[in-house]
This record gives C-alpha cells, structure tokens and sequence, in this order.
C-alpha cells in the first residue's frame, strides 16, 4: 500500500475542486445553459455555481450529483478527464 505524501494530498486537495469545475462548465455550455439556469435547476444560487465552477468551493458529494442529474449525466462523466497524478 502506497502512502500518500502531504504534497499529494495538497495537490489533490487544489486541483481536484477546479478540475471538476471545469468540467462542470463544458457539460453546462453543452447544455446552453447558463450559471443561473443550472443554479435554478439545482436550488443553489448562481454565485454558488460560480465557486464551484472556479473551484474555489468544494461541494459535497450530493451536490455533485444533482449537478450531474440536472446535466443529465452520469457521474463518472464529470469526473471522466480529471486524472490524478
């Protein structure tokens, strides 16, 4: 078993909210939605949207899966191209 170093778990702990962010932003630019729109249809606000998009919040699992349902994705689609080191 690997253990995992505190600069690893930095760089997850940085990358990862902002990776998933992007994401986020092409299956809502896909969808022709806007911030408020997928705000509306997840019942957060949009400034909320915007922070996990900018990943300067990391939502929780849940939220993470209504985003994808109101996307109409699966979960593994968001998370597809974000790869860990």
């Amino acid at each position: 078993m690997q253990t995992i170093t505190e600069t690893e778990i930095l760089y997850l702990s940085n990358e990862i909210p902002k990776l998933l962010g992007q994401q986020i932003i092409t299956y809502r630019k896909l969808k022709k939605l806007s911030q408020t729109q997928l705000a509306n249809l997840v019942g957060k606000d949009r400034q909320y949207i915007y922070k996990i998009e900018k990943g300067i919040v990391t939502p929780n699992i849940v939220t993470i899966s209504i985003i994808a349902s109101a996307l109409n994705i699966s979960l593994s689609e968001l998370f597809i191209e974000i790869k860990l080191k």
